[in-house]
């Protein structure tokens, strides 16, 4: 059995996408006035207005933003359409999590749809002479602008590939397939051992220096990955499961507020930092 069949059995390819109401729209006669009162082309610009307040949408952006950080956390990049790779044994768990980001979300969208009555109301005064009815849509047109969509594909295998043309014809298209998921695989995992990186360099770019002020999220965002990387490690490389526990036992050991407040302990923890971030580069080279 190939390693890309093995792939393809402990991983699948999810697509998290949110559609939205922007609540813009825009203005043609301002945007004409405008470039007539600065002397301007009329393709200088565009007035785009707000049609209600911007602080009634930030809940629903808040509930977005929070679900795109947590899905691209807990997935790997795939290619070029969205998609992403998420391991079969994350799968409940990511799910699980990805229900309760979308649970918040619809509250949201159900409570602006609420106030939206009186935040059309409001814009009257709010627009001024720039306020048209017709741009508004219909409550039940709102409610159509929202949508929440996680989509589970499995990953392209080249040995399952049929279809009826010649065996040579076909044979080439297995090995494109193939290829392109081997690139891919290779692309996830450069993509974890440059999370790793990045985070254990902002660790140790802080550390060292003295005077540097940091939050805890310094030390929590670095265990919080390496806990995930056992399932986000598709290929089971070794040397990145070995660096993985090196940076738990020696940089995830000490709270943040001992870290602030021992000298010698905050030293010693940058210089392991410093040199678990070299062999990590000299590694990294040929991943």
């Amino acid at each position: 059995m190939t390693k890309t069949m093995q792939l393809n059995q402990r991983t699948m390819l999810v697509n998290f996408s949110v559609s939205q109401w922007t609540a813009r729209r825009l203005d043609r006669k301002v945007t004409a006035d405008v470039a007539v009162q600065n002397k301007a082309s009329q393709d200088a610009g565009r007035y785009n207005k707000l049609l209600v307040a911007a602080e009634s949408l930030k809940t629903i952006q808040k509930a977005v933003n929070a679900a795109r950080t947590y899905h691209y956390a807990n997935t790997l990049p795939w290619c070029d359409n969205g998609a992403r790779i998420l391991p079969s044994a994350h799968y409940v768990e990511y799910s699980g999590n990805m229900r309760k980001h979308r649970q918040v979300f619809e509250q949201a969208v159900k409570d602006f749809i609420g106030s939206y009555p009186q935040l059309r109301a409001d814009a009257v005064a709010r627009l001024g002479d720039m306020y048209k009815p017709d741009d508004y849509p219909t409550v039940q047109d709102i409610e159509n602008r929202f949508g929440w969509r996680v989509e589970v594909m499995p990953l392209p295998d080249g040995s399952d590939f049929r279809v009826d043309l010649a065996d040579d014809i076909v044979a080439k298209l297995q090995r494109k397939i193939t290829d392109r998921t081997t690139a891919a695989t290779h692309a996830a995992m450069r993509d974890l051992w440059n999370r790793l990186s990045t985070a254990v360099k902002h660790m140790a770019d802080k550390l060292q220096n003295a005077d540097a002020v940091f939050r805890d999220s310094l030390v929590t965002n670095l265990c919080d990955l390496v806990a995930l990387l056992p399932k986000l490690n598709i290929t089971n490389d070794p040397e990145l499961e070995r660096t993985r526990r090196d940076i738990e036992a020696l940089l995830c050991t000490h709270a943040p507020t001992t870290l602030r407040e021992d000298k010698d302990t905050r030293t010693e923890v940058a210089k392991n930092a410093d040199e678990i971030l070299q062999a990590m580069g000299a590694y990294m080279g040929s991943v």
